[in-house]
Parts: structure tokens; C-alpha cells; sequence
């Protein structure tokens, strides 16, 4: 199914000229699999928005946890349980 159906998309109050590099910051979950696609939005003198088409979209899979990171879950799960 193409993004544009299923995404909602807003566009920006505020545009930047371009070119511009936009960094989202995700929570992912681990062994998750994610479809991400694009789109930019650039303010004109006239005040409307070009708006670009769809980026190819790109699917990928989490991996799993790493020991170390299950080492600081644990260790907050253990400070927690012993303020309770």
C-alpha cells in the first residue's frame, strides 16, 4: 500500500531553505519491523508549500537486545523495586 494512504502527514508552519538534513529521533522496540518513507515540504514566496513526492520506502528489522543493555534494564528494574 503506498505511505500516502496510511500515513498521516502535517505539514511544518515553519519551512528552512534546503538543502537540509531533518534528524528524527525513534524509540524503536527490538525485534520490530519498521517501514519508514519521506516526504519534504518547501515554502514558496507565494506563501503555498511544494510538496515532493513519496522516498522509495525502506523496511528493516531490530535486532535484539544487547547484554549490556539488558545489564542497565535489569539495573533499573532492581533500583526501582527497591524504592517500592
Amino acid at each position: 500500500q503506498h505511505p500516502a494512504q496510511d500515513v498521516p502527514t502535517k505539514l511544518v508552519a515553519k519551512a528552512v531553505p534546503l538543502p537540509m538534513t531533518v534528524r528524527g529521533h525513534w524509540f524503536l522496540s527490538p525485534r520490530t519491523e519498521y517501514s519508514v518513507a519521506v516526504q519534504t515540504a518547501v515554502k514558496q514566496s507565494d506563501g503555498e508549500y511544494l510538496v515532493s513526492g513519496w522516498s522509495e520506502t525502506v523496511e528493516f528489522c531490530t535486532g535484539d537486545y544487547a547484554k549490556e543493555h539488558l545489564a542497565q534494564l535489569q539495573e533499573k528494574a532492581e533500583l526501582i523495586a527497591g524504592r517500592m
